[in-house]
């Protein structure tokens, strides 16, 4: 306003305005830039030819789609994947949403008939374990004293439910969910009025117990063979084998405990069998 006011300015103030003008200079050509390197990133200034010209680098179309908030759904062949655009036709890549559970991925040819079966079975598997566990603290008990059956039988129950965990794992492989149901174990009478031992009512529950297990297996097999699944029957089959030398281990237990009877017969099986399972 001053210059405009005054058309032949005076030798102080125009001194003054070329002072001024050298500092603006020295400011953009030192101080700019080192402001520019200090400040956050995304804050420096842009530089712009003339309003509405941007010159800042032009982003790749998978972050341009990010930053303007369209990551649901992304095509591949509209992404800057250099050379790479037409090999990548097709392909969409869709998020899973968070509000329902995916659906399995690796599920083929899983039938929900086998799939309900399998989790059954399972259930029986941890009903065995829980009916040996049983045994194991009866036969653990001070007023019983027969630590060699108590061994026996928790390493039983820790079997079973191997089979079970087994199971669930394999349930998974097929792209199943395995769904726990409550254990049911048979109510044990270990006072029993005929004078037949404790051990043998408990050798020959554990003999119907494993009998139980192998037919619930042949059913479960009789359905895959139904639903066309061969590998679900060679599962099953490698169970079926494992279960019927069982049936003939716990057979053999009953006849030789009627063998030697109660009393010191049972004493003698029980330090057999502590021998069996230190070893």
């Amino acid at each position: 306003a001053c210059l405009a006011s005054n058309p032949t300015p005076s030798l102080t103030a125009r001194g003054e305005a070329i002072t001024m003008l050298k500092q603006a200079v020295v400011f953009l050509v030192v101080a700019a830039p080192m402001v520019s390197a200090y400040m956050p990133l995304g804050m420096a200034p842009r530089l712009q030819l003339s309003r509405g010209t941007n010159l800042a680098p032009r982003r790749p179309a998978s972050l341009r789609m990010m930053a303007e908030g369209k990551d649901t759904e992304i095509d591949f062949a509209n992404v800057a994947f250099s050379d790479g655009t037409k090999q990548m036709d097709g392909m969409v890549f869709k998020p899973e949403a968070d509000a329902t559970e995916p659906e399995s991925r690796c599920r083929v040819d899983w039938d929900i008939k086998c799939e309900e079966a399998l989790n059954d079975h399972i259930n029986v598997e941890y009903t065995a374990s829980y009916a040996y566990h049983a045994l194991f603290s009866y036969f653990d008990r001070d007023t019983v004293g027969l630590d060699g059956l108590a061994a026996f039988f928790a390493d039983q129950s820790v079997e079973e439910r191997g089979h079970a965990e087994e199971f669930m794992k394999y349930q998974n492989i097929r792209g199943g969910k395995v769904v726990l149901k409550p254990i049911a174990v048979p109510e044990m009478q270990f006072s029993r009025v005929d004078g037949t031992s404790d051990a043998l009512y408990a050798f020959e529950l554990a003999l119907q117990l494993e009998k139980f297990v192998y037919r619930k297996l042949k059913k479960m097999h009789d359905l895959a063979e139904e639903s066309d699944d061969p590998q679900f029957c060679d599962e099953i089959e490698r169970y079926l084998g494992e279960q019927v030398r069982a049936i003939k281990e716990m057979a053999t237990y009953v006849a030789q405990i009627r063998r030697v009877g109660t009393g010191h017969g049972v004493w003698d099986i029980n330090q057999e069998f502590k021998e069996k399972m230190a070893a």
